[in-house]
C-alpha cells in the first residue's frame, strides 16, 4: 500500500506573489536564492500562514501503509525568469543513516524550475524496512549553488505566533533552508492527523510526559497496542478524529477501563504502563467508584 503525503502550501495567489517578490528583490543585487520551503501546520488555520519546517518526520508507527511518497517544495527568491533553471541536490553522507534503494528511492540528482514558475517539487518515495524497528533513521539533503542560485536566504514568509515551527525539539536543530532533514521510523507512536499533528489525530489523551487527563489519558506504545488489542482496532482507527470520533474514543476508553480494573484486583495481575504506575484511562476513575486510582498511581501505594 501506498500512502501519498504532500508537505508544503499554496502561496498567496500570482498577484502575491509577484508583488511580494519585487519587494525583497528592491535594492538588491546578485543572484536569486534558492531553499527548502516546507511547511506544515492546523487545519484551521489557513496553509499561507503555517510556518516554515526545517525537518520532515515518517513515523510508520502510526500508519498501515508501508510506502509513503514524499514532495518537499523547494522555493526560488526574485522575480518569474522566462527560462527554465535546473540545480542539483545531494544527500549529506556524514549525516545520512538511511540507505538509498532499499530505505527510500526515487530521488533524483538534479530538478528544474520551470519558466514562469517560482518553485518545484522533490518527489520520492520511503519504504517501511527492518532498519526503522525501534530505531529512527535520518536522510539530509542538500541543496548545491550554481550559476542560477545561491543558498543564502532566511526570509521566509513567517507568521510569527501563529504556528510554531519548532513543534519537535528532538528534530529542529537545523536551520539552514538549503538542508532538509528527513526522519524515519517504525516506533509506535502517538496518532498525528493529515497535518501531522498530534492534537489532530485520534488519540484522545496526552503525549508522554503530559498530565495524564482525556479520555485515553498519557499515551505510551503499551498502551497503545493494549488498547487495540483489546478492541479490535488498529493504527488507522485513530488517524484523525472523524474515524474516532469522541462518542466512539469513549466507548473503547470503558471498555478498556473494565479490563484494568478487572486486572488490579490482585498484585498479581494489575496492568502497569511503561513508567512502572499502574495503567491508566479517564474512565478508571468513572467506573471503578471506589476501586479506581488515578494517573500515575504506583502499585505499591494503590496496594497498601
Amino acid at each position: 500500500m501506498k500512502k501519498y503525503v504532500i508537505i508544503g502550501c499554496a502561496l498567496l495567489g500570482m498577484l502575491s506573489l509577484l508583488a511580494s517578490c519585487e519587494k525583497d528583490l528592491m535594492g538588491y543585487e546578485g543572484k536569486d536564492c534558492l531553499y527548502f520551503d516546507v511547511r506544515r501546520g492546523p487545519n484551521h488555520i489557513l496553509s499561507s500562514m503555517w510556518g516554515h519546517q526545517f525537518y520532515t518526520d515518517v513515523s510508520f508507527g502510526t500508519i498501515v501503509e508501508d510506502e509513503v511518497e514524499l514532495s518537499l517544495k523547494v522555493m526560488a527568491s526574485g522575480t518569474l525568469k522566462d527560462y527554465d533553471r535546473s540545480f542539483r541536490l545531494c544527500v549529506n553522507k556524514d549525516s545520512t543513516t538511511a540507505v538509498s534503494g532499499t530505505d527510500f528511492t526515487g530521488l533524483q540528482d538534479e530538478y528544474v524550475i520551470k519558466a514562469g514558475a517560482s518553485s518545484t517539487e522533490v518527489k520520492f518515495t520511503v519504504h517501511r524496512t527492518g532498519h526503522m524497528d525501534e530505531d529512527t533513521l535520518q536522510l539530509q539533503l542538500q541543496l548545491l549553488p550554481n550559476e542560477h542560485f545561491d543558498l543564502k536566504y532566511d526570509n521566509y514568509g513567517d507568521h510569527p505566533g501563529v504556528y510554531d515551527p519548532t513543534d519537535n525539539v528532538a528534530f529542529s536543530g537545523n536551520h539552514d533552508a538549503s538542508i532538509h532533514n528527513l526522519f524515519f521510523y517504525d516506533v509506535l507512536s502517538m496518532p498525528r492527523g493529515a497535518d501531522g499533528l498530534t492534537s489532530s489525530g485520534g488519540w484522545y489523551g496526552n503525549d508522554k510526559g503530559g498530565n495524564g487527563l482525556g479520555l485515553f489519558g498519557n499515551f505510551s506504545p503499551k498502551k497503545f497496542r493494549l488498547i487495540m488489542e483489546l478492541t479490535n482496532t488498529t493504527v488507522a482507527d485513530y488517524a484523525n478524529k472523524t474515524v474516532m470520533p469522541s462518542a466512539r474514543a469513549e466507548a473503547i476508553g470503558q471498555q478498556v477501563a473494565i479490563y484494568l480494573l478487572e486486572m488490579a484486583k490482585s498484585r498479581e495481575t494489575v496492568v502497569l504502563d511503561e513508567d512502572g504506575t499502574m495503567m491508566f484511562v479517564d474512565a478508571v476513575g468513572t467506573l471503578g467508584g471506589t476501586r479506581a486510582w488515578r494517573a500515575f498511581t504506583k502499585p505499591e501505594d494503590y496496594f497498601k
